[in-house]
């Protein structure tokens, strides 16, 4: 098998378990009340906007995941230590462990196009003690351990690709579990200011010519 032929049935893979087991979007942290969300009419949020709460329930492994993705320009947290990739979109996530086991991991399936993970103290809590990024794999932040009632701080990457809704994965001691609906980077670039102003022309100009009819 190809590796292109793999990498789709896994992008379909999943999509199908996504699609399969909806998240769920509640009020949480202070993510969810930022400034600049990215809104491309397909989101979960109010008015398609990407920012929402997603939760996992595993035996003592119990919390959930506020996260919202940022258009370019619009990272509301500057100064608190991450830099996003200029004209890119922000991806931004918080984990809270609400369970007695101590959560070690969190990581986000990619199954395209990620740069510059990082974290920042803009959302107060745990900072992670390693992190990597794999594109068409994963991008994965490790800590000596969350404890019950306790939270990341904010945990971010850059990308060029608008959002999906796909899974992650939180994992502790002994337990793991899916976090499912979560953005992660599509196959569809944001558009070029360019092309957004042709676009906009050609519509003014269709219009003038109606009128002129």
């Amino acid at each position: 098998m190809s590796q292109k032929l793999r990498i789709s049935l896994s992008r379909l893979l999943l999509i199908g378990l996504v699609c399969a087991m909806p998240a769920s979007f509640a009020s949480a942290g202070p993510l969810l009340s930022a400034s600049g969300i990215f809104d491309n009419d397909q989101g979960p949020g109010p008015g398609g906007a990407w920012v929402g709460t997603s939760t996992f329930s595993k035996g003592t492994l119990l919390g959930y995941v506020d996260w919202a993705v940022f258009g370019p320009g619009q990272f509301p947290y500057s100064g608190s230590g991450y830099t996003p990739t200029s004209g890119e979109l922000t991806y931004v996530y918080q984990v809270y462990e609400t369970g007695a086991a101590p959560l070690s991991s969190f990581s986000v399936a990619l199954t395209d196009l990620a740069d510059n993970i990082g974290a920042f103290t803009g959302l107060a809590g745990d900072a992670p003690n390693s992190m990597n990024l794999a594109n068409l794999s994963n991008a994965t932040w490790h800590f000596a351990g969350v404890a019950q009632n306790g939270n990341s701080e904010g945990l971010v990457f850059s990308s060029i690709r608008v959002p999906q809704s796909l899974l992650g994965t939180v994992i502790d001691t002994g337990q793991s579990d899916f976090v499912m609906g979560l953005p992660s980077p599509s196959a569809v670039s944001i558009p070029e200011p360019a092309t957004i102003g042709l676009s906009l022309l050609a519509g003014l100009t269709l219009l003038a010519r109606r009128r002129t009819v």
